[in-house]
This record gives C-alpha cells, structure tokens and sequence, in this order.
C-alpha cells in the first residue's frame, strides 16, 4: 500500500523555502509570517511526513488547550477540508481526543500540548521534532525544558508566531537572525500577495485598529498593540471616595449568577471618578436585588444602567418598578463594541479615573484585540473575568462632560460684626 505524504496539501510558493530548508538538514527554524499565511498547515503537514517517515514522538505547542482544539483539531479550511485529514487514515493507528494525540502504525505519536498547562512530568521526555506555534504568546519555560533534550537527540524545532511586543519571541529571533544554523524568515502581506494592502485598509476604516492591522499583516513590533485600554497606570487615583450628598453620581452594573461575578461600579458625574467597585458572586437573586437597590438608594438615586440580557431582563423588569432611575442595557455584538469603545476613549483622553486596585487594572490589561476571521474583537485570556471592565463601561455609558458642581448656598440675614473694634458688613453666600 503506498500512501502519499504530506497528504493533500501543496504548498504555496512563498513555504517552499522552509520546508526546503528543514528536508535539508536544518534542525531549527523561526517564521515570522503574517496572519492568515498559512503557518499552522505548513509546520503540521511537515511534522505528519516526519512522523510518518521516523518513529518517534513528536509534540505540536499552542498557547492553550482552547487554541489546540480550534488550530488543528477540530480546524477545517476554506474548502471544507480538516486539519487532521491531512493524516491519511491507512498510517493512522488510533486517535485519542481526550489527549488531543494521534498514535500512527509505525509506532510515531503526534500530539497537541497546551503550553499555558505544560508539565514536563505528564509527558514523554525525549521527542523528536516540537513545534511551538504562536511562540510570541506561549510560555518561553517551554523552549528551555525541550532545547537541552533536542540538543543531546539531534531533534528538530519549528517556532510560528506574528509578533506581541518586543517579548521573548522577539529577543529569540535577535539572537538567531544571522546565525547559520537556523532558517529565519519574516513574511508580510507585500511578501505573499494572500491579502493586498487595500485589504488591510479596508478592515481599518471598519474599526481594526492600525497598530492591529500592522502588527498582525505586516510583522511590525509594536508594544501593545493588541491592548484594548491604554493609559490605564496614567489614571489611578488612591482616594477614599465616599458619598457627597451635593453630588450626583452614576452606575454600571454587570449581572452574573454563579461562576461569574456581579460588579456594581459608581462613577462621580463631577469628576468622573470610579469612586469604587462592588464585587460579589454565588449570591441569590433575590438577594442581588436587595444589594443593587440599597447602593442605587445610598448614591443619591443615582441612574443606573444593567446588563439586561438574557436572565438579567427579569431582574431588571423587577428593579425598575422599584427604582425609576434604572435603564436597562442590553448586550449585542454591536452594542458591546460600543460600550467598550467608549470606555476607551474615556482613558485615552485622560477622562477617567480608576481606584488603584490589583485586580481591576489586571482586568483591564488583559481585554486584548483578538483577531476572529477578519473581525478584531475584544476578548481577555480565556478562563479570564471581564465583570470588572462591562460595569466599569456601563458607569461610563453616555458620559461626555462633567457635570458643575451644585452650590450650597445657605441663606442667612446679613449681619454686623465688630472685630478688633472695627465694623465689618459680612454677607454670607
């Protein structure tokens, strides 16, 4: 029986020279390739023709189990075409999804590792061949427990990524870039012809972000490129802010059950001033809706805009016949953008002020631009909250100019006064 490996896949011209490179000898490789190049398809069909060709055990690195599942297991194409099909079924032994690995005939074990998880204790010590796709996110304790192994076994490694700021992946292509060991390369949109420039400005005048667009099309290190909030540690306050009955404030609130958080935020419509979060989850409905309209009560009456979606819409229709002062918010792909952009704007221009608490700023370094076909979209990390920033964003939705400050004027009669055995006229305001 003769089987054709790679397996229905051609490369296009601009991968030839890696995989010339490797079928040549040599044993370390680094691609800088724009998004949507292909990088995923060239290093898997490369490891199944090594795997098929030598037994051994050979380990395929994403960021995350999530990334794992989506890049290659579960992945199709285009044309409809999976991922793992391009493993021809006669060389393959036995599949097992729970450890996302492939056992073929000739003895070779390929297998996908989550790099956030890895633990050099749960798997096999001696692999072959690794590689390591989008290294610029991966942990870099990865590559320094595999590179001694691949030294002494003469194995191979393949590094893929766009960049992340001028990180590990970064300093790893520096310090190989002119050595002649490695096959280094960085391909651009201008260097495939896959997207043309018109494409990428296109996507930017429909809200992609420009340092995005240059970071993931055409290989540019910009630090953070991919963060959704800027000049948060420029916006700290550590003030007690407590209430002022003079002062009209603003809510956000973000809804949750159980395994997310629900986080009432208040905003000081004077200053714009987070003046503090509340954060509480596990809790019963019954019991969230006392909490809400105790705080909505205490801040002056303060209007208030809730997540209304879904199993919030009860809750909410329930509040507001307590509490006129509450709107509901509901969220949608579009309305989300819109929340979130405002946000955005609100700490690019210096508007907003946030307490100085861990947790919060932490949240809000970690919403990051997340490319989803063409679409940038703003997620945190998986098995991230976001609680912290939609309730800080409805607080801040609808705000544009601060509001003056209410005069407490007290009316008292005009009176006379002698001090110093002078006659002094003092009016009070």
């Amino acid at each position: 029986m003769n089987v054709d490996v790679p397996y229905n896949f051609t490369p296009r011209k601009y991968q030839l020279p890696i995989l010339g490179a490797l079928d040549n000898g040599i044993k370390r490789a680094l691609i800088v390739w724009h998004r949507r190049s292909g990088k995923d398809k060239v290093c898997f069909n490369y490891m199944v023709k090594k795997a098929a060709a030598e037994k051994g055990t050979y380990f395929y690195f994403l960021p995350s189990y999530t990334q794992a599942k989506k890049v290659i297991w579960d992945n199709m194409d285009d044309e409809g075409f999976k991922m793992l099909d391009h493993v021809p079924h006669q060389v393959v032994k036995k599949k097992r999804e729970d450890e996302l690995k492939i056992e073929l005939t000739n003895g070779s074990i390929i297998q996908l590792i989550a790099a956030d998880t890895f633990d050099k204790t749960s798997v096999g010590t001696n692999p072959r061949g690794v590689v390591l796709s989008e290294y610029s996110i991966c942990s870099p304790v990865v590559w320094d427990f595999l590179r001694p192994i691949l030294l002494i076994n003469k194995g191979w490694a393949i590094f893929n990524f766009t960049p992340r700021g001028m990180n590990h992946a970064w300093k790893l292509q520096e310090t190989i870039k002119r050595n002649a060991n490695w096959f280094v390369e960085t391909l651009t949109i201008t260097d495939t012809d896959v997207l043309t420039p018109k494409d990428i400005i296109d996507e930017v005048k429909e809200g992609m972000p420009q340092d995005l667009a240059d970071q993931e099309f055409y290989c540019k290190y910009i630090e953070g490129a991919t963060s959704v909030f800027r000049r948060i540690d420029e916006n700290l306050h550590n003030e007690h802010k407590t209430l002022e009955r003079n002062k009209r404030y603003q809510i956000g609130i973000d809804l949750a059950k159980y395994r997310d958080f629900t986080v009432i935020s208040i905003i000081d419509l004077h200053t714009f001033h987070c003046v503090k979060q509340i954060r509480f989850n596990r809790i019963d409905w019954s019991e969230q809706k006392e909490i809400i309209i105790k705080e909505v009560n205490y801040w002056n009456r303060a209007r208030t805009f809730i997540d209304s979606t879904g199993v919030g819409d009860p809750i909410v229709e329930d509040l507001q016949r307590l509490l006129p002062s509450v709107q509901p918010f509901k969220f949608s792909e579009t309305s989300r953008t819109q929340l979130l952009q405002n946000l955005q704007v609100m700490f690019e221009q210096d508007k907003l002020k946030i307490p100085n608490e861990q947790e919060l700023i932490d949240e809000l370094k970690s919403m990051q631009y997340e490319l989803v076909g063409k679409k940038a979209k703003m997620k945190v990390p998986e098995g991230l909250h976001d609680d912290r920033i939609m309730s800080l964003a409805l607080g801040c939705w609808g705000l544009s100019e601060r509001l003056p400050m209410r005069e407490e004027r007290l009316l008292k009669r005009t009176a006379r006064n002698i001090v110093d055995g002078i006659k002094v006229k003092m009016t009070n305001y």
